[in-house]
């Protein structure tokens, strides 16, 4: 252990010497070193180093030093600690302390957290008054925070309060919460390496991590294990009750769970509209990679996106993996909730391995909208899911569980959908009335496809289109018309397999007796007896595969207009349609086939005709050209004759208005075999000359 004295030593600059020479010292400059030893004990400020503080010891307080943190727990104070570092003692005993992070503008405060258990959940202790609880672990400020993950932690705040929080302000900072080095200090990339772990759980209307009660709530996680649970009213990460939720994840585990109702798993929490105005509920998530197990929306909510009322805007992208995003009912798998529009981006190589809505909100896309009696009828207050899916980005499953599409929009919602580059689509499933891909009951959908897109299966459900329409969607006009294009690009062209939905006997939304056809695979879905059905209109360019399987009488069109056929699409194209009783209904233009090469014509002599003589006349002698043929005015077949004379070919029609047919590959090869002219007759003598 070094001593005082030879500390003091060094901070003057000199090596401690040894004993012999100090014996030799006088009395006097002993004394002289032993006080400037103390002094330098006593006033000056030495160079700090990480410590660990203990949790159990009392409340900790930090805030960005000048080269570090200043730390505070009871009489304590340390500045400078350059690696904060929070524990417990007994881990497995949660203490009720609490730590509070405040960075000031322009600072950054780092800090750890290993093994630490926080536990300051007192019920209904004090009544109804936020302010009158703990939080576990609070972070504030202008500047920014990081939170590094050691080991196994576990916050759980009081009422109205977050399990990790941070209330997003105009003028707040960040919090990011990462797991960039092992447990024990070291770099990561072994096979050995540790993972951390948190788990934070929120007070009533509060957010695991995010926002407390009526506040917004911003996070950015880079790794570790999450798993975080909101109270009533907040998302499981990002909003509080009657807050927006801004998330980006960029690595990392994470499930994320709402309980009760109106908060999104992920995004935002219960959006309320006292004046008019909207307060809360928009929900701003972005995930660039890592794996989102699970994020489930309470009731009205989605997964991952809004809480109830908001408007759910999410992009997924680079490798991001999403195992499971469940809706809450009426809320969308990815999306919005209840009432809410939403606008996702999907792209780059990210993987949706399931988006579900448990009933009348879009798999992806949309919550459920509003349909309300006004006395004049039924007021119709439609959602919105506008879905872009493009580069290599792959949905397994996308799936409602009644009433709204599998991509597009919720029950009584619109979908607006793009598909493009080297997207693929595993299965698209509307719930009864709503769409594969497009929108959801009394909704219409407007669908791009285009490029290398696979589309395995765009199942609609009873009423609705595979792709298009949800059923019961009117009044008709040229701008409510159910929309859909697909074409091939430089990219590739699509390949795509829909159903439309059966016949629903039980009745349909607006009228419960009135039973609803079966729907076509692409364009609108159905409506009850004597409404006045959305008609589709429905575009294919280039070269296309297409599997079309109605659920009614209809596979690509609509019940008003029948059919509809397509043309001028390039080689290679197949379009194949099915009624639902598997009648084929296919239309002309549907199969475009590389064209047979000609059959090489050949002049020959007629037998018996004479030969040309040696001289300078030309002979006309009879000639048989293969593969040409005359028709008369009626299109039938008739006979004709060919006769030769040096480089001209005479066609001699059997009839008074006659065609003669050629292909291009028999005129060149009677142009190789020296004929310079053709000439067509009738029997009117009315000749036509043509210059091969």
């Amino acid at each position: 252990m070094i001593s005082y004295r030879k500390l003091a030593m060094r901070v003057l600059g000199h090596s401690p010497v040894s004993a012999a020479r100090t014996a030799r010292r006088s009395t006097a400059k002993r004394a002289a070193a032993l006080a400037l030893t103390a002094a330098l004990v006593v006033g000056m400020t030495l160079p700090a180093f990480a410590d660990t503080w203990y949790i159990d010891d009392g409340d900790i307080s930090i805030s960005a030093g000048e080269n570090g943190n200043k730390v505070t727990q009871g009489s304590t104070t340390k500045e400078n600690d350059t690696d904060t570092v929070i524990t417990n003692r007994e881990p497995s005993t949660a203490s009720s302390n609490t730590v509070t992070i405040n960075a000031d503008e322009g600072k950054t405060v780092n800090v750890t957290l290993d093994n630490v258990t926080i536990n300051v959940d007192e019920g209904y202790k004090y009544g109804y008054e936020p302010n009158a609880y703990k939080t576990a672990v609070s972070v504030t400020g202008s500047g920014n925070t990081n939170i590094e993950l050691n080991g196994n932690n576990t916050l759980t705040s009081g009422y109205g309060h977050a399990g990790l929080e941070h209330n997003k302000t105009d003028g707040s900072g960040t919090l990011t919460i990462q797991d960039e080095k092992n447990d024990d200090g070291s770099a990561k990339g072994s096979a050995s390496d540790t993972t951390g772990s948190l788990t934070a759980t929120g007070g009533y209307h509060s957010a695991g991590i995010g926002g407390s009660d009526k506040q917004d709530g911003q996070v950015t996680i880079t790794g570790g294990e999450i798993t975080a649970t909101g109270g009533n009213g907040a998302a499981g990460i990002g909003g509080g009750a009657y807050g927006n939720g801004t998330v980006t994840v960029t690595d990392g585990d994470i499930t994320a769970k709402a309980t009760g109702n109106y908060g999104a798993g992920i995004g935002g929490g219960f959006g309320a509209i006292p004046k008019d105005t909207l307060i809360g509920g928009n929900g701003t998530v972005t995930i660039s990679g890592g794996t989102i197990t699970e994020a489930s929306g309470g009731y009205m909510a989605a997964g991952i996106g809004s809480g109830y009322q908001g408007l759910g805007t999410v992009t997924i992208e680079g490798d991001a993996v999403i195992k499971n995003a469940q809706g809450g009912e009426a809320g969308a798998g990815i999306g919005s909730g209840t009432y809410g529009d939403s606008e996702i981006i999907i792209r780059g190589d990210a993987v949706i391995e399931n988006a579900e809505s448990s009933a009348n909100g879009a798999g992806i896309g949309s919550g459920q909208g509003d349909l309300y009696p006004d006395g004049d009828g039924m007021v119709i207050d439609l959602t919105v899911g506008n879905v872009t899916i493009e580069g290599n980005a792959k949905i397994e499953n996308a799936k409602s569980g009644s009433g709204g599409s599998g991509i597009g929009g919720g029950a009584v919602g619109i979908g607006n959908v793009i598909i493009r580059g080297n997207a693929q689509i595993g299965n698209a499933t509307g719930g009864d009335e709503g769409a594969g891909i497009g929108g959801g009951v009394l909704g219409t959908g407007d669908v791009t496809i285009e490029g290398n897109v696979t589309i395995e299966n765009a199942q609609g459900g009873a009423g609705a289109a595979g792709i298009g329409g949800g059923a019961e969607t009117q009044p008709d006009t040229e701008d409510t018309r159910n929309k859909v294009s697909i074409k091939s690009t430089e990219a590739g062209s699509p390949n795509i397999t829909a159903k439309g939905g059966g016949v629903l006997n039980g009745g349909g939304v607006l009228d419960e007796n009135a039973p609803l056809a079966g729907a076509a695979a692409i364009g609108s879905g159905s409506v009850a007896d004597g409404a006045t059905e959305v008609k589709s209109d429905i575009t294919i360019e280039g070269k296309v595969t297409i599997d079309a399987t109605g659920g009614g009488d209809v596979a690509i069109g609509d019940s008003t207009n029948g059919e509809t056929q397509f043309s001028g699409l390039q080689v290679g194209t197949t379009i194949t349609r099915r009624n639902a009783k598997g009648d084929d209904v296919s239309q002309p233009g549907d199969v475009v086939r590389e064209p047979e090469k000609p059959a090489q014509p050949t002049v020959t002599p007629t037998e018996g005709a004479e030969a040309p003589s040696n001289g300078s006349v030309e002979v006309e002698r009879p000639v048989t050209v293969e593969g040409l043929y005359v028709t008369n005015v009626l299109g039938k077949q008739i006979t004709h004759t060919c006769t030769q004379n040096g480089t001209t070919l005479t066609i001699r029609a059997n009839g008074i208005v006659a065609s003669a047919h050629l292909t291009l590959g028999m005129v060149r090869t009677l142009k190789a075999q020296s004929v310079k002219t053709l000439v067509f007759t009738t029997l009117l003598s009315r000749s036509t000359t043509v210059s091969v």
